[in-house]
C-alpha cells in the first residue's frame, strides 16, 4: 500500500495542463521549474490579419500554407536585396536579411494571432490622449536630432525593442534566460542583455513616484503559474502606445519538458478603451545567450548626431529621420 501511495505521489508530478497530461519538471520545493533558456520566435502575427476575419484558429493545412507564404516572402526579399533593389525600409534597417533571426513556424496552438483578447485578435481602440502622445513622439523623432534624447529608447540602447516587459517576438535576439530560486526569479533577455530580478513572495511595491524603465515587477505563485505584476513605468517606456500608469500582468506556465506558456495582459485605461491579452509559446533551447554590447557598439548615435550638425551647417532639411516602420 505504501509503495502504491508513493507511486501516486510520483505520478502527480505529471499534472494536467492546458494541453493535457504532461511531464513538467519540478523544483525540490514543489513548484514547476521555469528555469532554462527559452526561444520565443514565431511567425504567428501579433494581431490577427484581416484575411482571417473572425477565424481564431487555423487547420494544419492552413498553417502549412501560411508558413510557406512567409518563407516565399522572405525569399523574394532576399532576391531583391541581391539585385540591389533596396527600399527605404532596407536603408532604415541598415543591414540585410542575413542578419535577421526571425521565427519560421507558428505556435502549436495554431492561433491566427498572439492576441487572444479582445476576441477579434486586434488591439482595442486607442484613446485621444495616447494618440496625441504618439504623434508628439513621432514628430520628435522625425526631426533632425538636437541630442540623443530626441531618439527613441531603442536607438539609445536603454531598452531592447523586443525585450519588454512584456517580451515579444522581433527581428532577432528572441531569447531569454530564466534562473529560478525559491525566493527570486531572474529573467535576462538577450536583446540589450536586460534583466529583471523578481521576488516570488510579492514583496513591498515601490512608491508611485519611483519610476523605472522596465517598471517595478512583483511575483507570486498562483498554483503552478508564476504571476508577475509590473507597475511604475516611466512616461518614455511606452509599449505599443501605453503610458506610465500601465499595469502589466505576466503569467508563466510550464506546459511540458519543451514548452513554456507566456501570457501577458496590458491594462491601461488612460491609453486604451479596453485591456488586451496576448499569449506566446516559448520553446526550450540549448543555445546560449550572447553578449549584446549595445552601448559599446552603438556607433549610429554619434554618427546620427554629427550628420545632423553637418546638415544644419549646410542648410539641408531631411525628412527621413523617422524610420519607415514608424510612419
Amino acid at each position: 500500500m505504501k509503495s502504491f501511495n508513493m507511486a501516486c505521489l510520483f505520478f502527480t508530478a505529471a499534472f494536467l495542463t492546458q494541453t493535457g497530461w504532461a511531464d513538467v519538471p519540478m523544483k525540490s520545493w514543489g513548484k514547476p521549474s521555469l528555469q532554462g533558456n527559452w526561444d520565443y520566435r514565431t511567425v504567428t502575427p501579433f494581431q490577427r490579419p484581416a484575411a482571417f476575419a473572425d477565424q481564431e484558429f487555423l487547420t494544419p493545412e492552413e498553417v502549412d500554407e501560411f508558413e510557406t507564404a512567409v518563407r516565399n516572402g522572405r525569399a523574394a526579399r532576399d532576391a531583391r536585396e541581391f539585385d540591389g533593389q533596396a527600399s527605404q525600409s532596407d536603408v532604415d534597417v541598415g543591414y540585410n536579411s542575413f542578419y535577421l533571426d526571425q521565427g519560421t513556424t507558428m505556435t502549436s496552438t495554431m492561433r491566427t494571432s498572439q492576441l487572444i483578447y479582445p476576441e477579434n485578435g486586434r488591439l482595442p481602440p486607442m484613446k485621444a490622449a495616447a494618440r496625441e502622445a504618439g504623434a508628439y513622439f513621432r514628430a520628435l523623432q522625425s526631426r533632425s536630432p538636437q541630442g540623443p534624447e530626441d531618439r527613441n529608447l531603442f536607438d539609445r540602447c536603454i531598452l531592447g525593442f523586443n525585450a519588454g516587459p512584456p517580451m515579444r517576438s522581433g527581428a532577432y535576439n528572441n531569447m531569454m534566460s530564466l534562473v529560478q530560486t525559491e525566493d527570486y526569479i531572474v529573467i535576462q533577455t538577450e536583446m540589450v542583455n536586460d534583466h529583471r530580478i523578481i521576488p516570488t513572495d510579492g514583496g513591498e511595491a515601490l512608491p508611485s513616484d519611483m519610476r523605472l524603465w522596465k517598471g517595478d515587477s512583483r511575483g507570486e505563485w498562483e498554483g503552478d503559474t508564476f504571476v508577475v505584476t509590473t507597475t511604475n513605468f516611466t512616461y518614455l517606456s511606452r509599449f505599443n502606445g501605453t503610458g506610465e500608469n500601465m499595469t502589466l500582468t505576466e503569467r508563466f506556465t510550464r506546459l511540458d519538458e519543451d514548452r513554456l506558456e507566456y501570457e501577458y495582459t496590458v491594462d491601461d485605461p488612460e491609453s486604451f478603451e479596453d485591456k488586451w491579452t496576448a499569449v506566446v509559446e516559448m520553446k526550450a533551447t540549448d543555445a546560449d545567450l550572447f553578449e549584446y554590447a549595445c552601448h559599446e557598439g552603438n556607433y549610429a548615435m554619434p554618427l546620427m548626431l554629427s550628420g545632423a550638425r553637418k546638415q544644419e551647417a549646410a542648410g539641408i532639411e531631411d525628412d527621413t529621420w523617422l524610420p519607415s516602420w514608424s510612419r
